[in-house]
């Protein structure tokens, strides 16, 4: 009896084949109930391998006011490791010959200005290490009603990216949502579509994610998904508005059993070449464990995908153990410290 916190465990409540084969070790399962969780915590955290969450526990609520609890439905937002999937696109697209990481990005956005964007290479903008200056998250900061606008990718593009470079292309190393708004631009002049689409064929559906989406206005309403808070009691919520240019930072939702689909068919499916696989966990700037839209992180000699996320509330943590298909997802929806979160993660791993 874990007092509000259940632990759901290998194949008779998720649906995995029955026996031990498919459980967990016990290790990995105690580690899970003993993460000593703060009382504000609502959200989850699993583990699986080979794609299929083995353990679950579920804590708490996804929706306060409601009394709607976290559940293995529930989904939540991924945050930033919305980056990785997008990432996965954007090689799927170099796979076809559409895109080159090594090409600048005024190849695909001609009207870009062009001194930096014959410097800026794609790869550095996956890599957060374009050095082209934020103005559009400053604006933002000043202009709030920036977050209801339906403004696409390239028209915020057109306005916000022109900046003087803050350092040379490649020589420094700045997490900003600029380089994937950019991004998102690129994706919908080369495929024709808008970047949900294009993700979602390209991603989504080859990796069976049928629980996962954009949560972004104009996209359909996703069911399932958390509230966000930064406080339970009394509940005060915080989220707000999410507009499509930033669909490609940080704004995918779904479930702990998409996240697991998705780390297994990546990193050992048949989604990307062995070369795209190379180069989605190649490091770019170490001193953050920076790849291609997301980290690579050292557990004891293992390297490790970190695909980590913030935005408003909400909290999210897929880590894969590249050598073996071991995968760990945290969601929370309480706006915890993310490195309390990350310190469970390790925990996990290391038992």
């Amino acid at each position: 009896m874990f007092d509000r916190r259940t632990v759901i465990a290998g194949g008779v409540a998720l649906g995995a084949t029955a026996g031990w084969a498919a459980q967990p070790s016990d290790a990995k399962r105690r580690a899970i109930a003993a993460v000593a969780l703060p009382a504000n915590f609502n959200g989850l955290i699993a583990y699986g391998r080979a794609g299929r969450v083995e353990a679950m526990r579920c804590v708490g609520m996804a929706d306060v006011e409601s009394r709607r609890p976290v559940t293995p439905d529930t989904r939540f937002m991924f945050g930033s490791a919305s980056k990785w999937l997008v990432s996965c696109a954007v090689l799927r697209l170099v796979e076809q010959g559409r895109l080159s990481l090594d090409a600048p990005i005024i190849t695909y956005l001609p009207d870009f200005r062009r001194d930096t964007g014959e410097r800026v290479l794609l790869r550095h903008l996956l890599s957060n290490t374009s050095g082209i200056p934020d103005l559009m998250i400053r604006q933002v900061k000043v202009e709030p009603a920036l977050r209801q606008s339906t403004a696409t990718a390239a028209e915020m593009v057109a306005r916000f990216a022109g900046g003087d470079l803050a350092f040379a292309p490649g020589a420094g190393w700045d997490y900003t949502p600029i380089n994937w708004t950019i991004v998102d631009a690129i994706l919908e002049r080369v495929t024709g579509e808008p970047l949900p689409a294009s993700v979602g064929r390209l991603v989504f559906q080859p990796l069976k994610m049928r629980e996962t989406g954009f949560a972004i206005a104009g996209e359909p309403p996703l069911p399932m998904i958390a509230a966000a808070y930064t406080n339970t009691t009394p509940p005060v919520r915080k989220m707000a508005p999410v507009p499509r240019f930033v669909a490609a930072s940080g704004n995918v939702a779904g479930t702990a059993a998409d996240a697991m689909r998705a780390a297994h068919g990546i990193f050992h499916g048949q989604l990307l070449r062995p070369a795209s696989r190379t180069a989605l966990t190649t490091l770019r700037w170490p001193a953050q464990e920076y790849a291609l839209g997301g980290r690579v992180h050292p557990i004891d000699g293992a390297s490790w995908a970190w695909e980590t996320g913030k935005v408003e509330g909400y909290r999210s943590h897929i880590a894969h153990r590249l050598s073996h298909s071991e995968t760990i997802v945290v969601f929370n929806n309480t706006d915890l410290d993310q490195s309390m979160i990350d310190q469970w993660v390790e925990a996990i791993a290391r038992a």
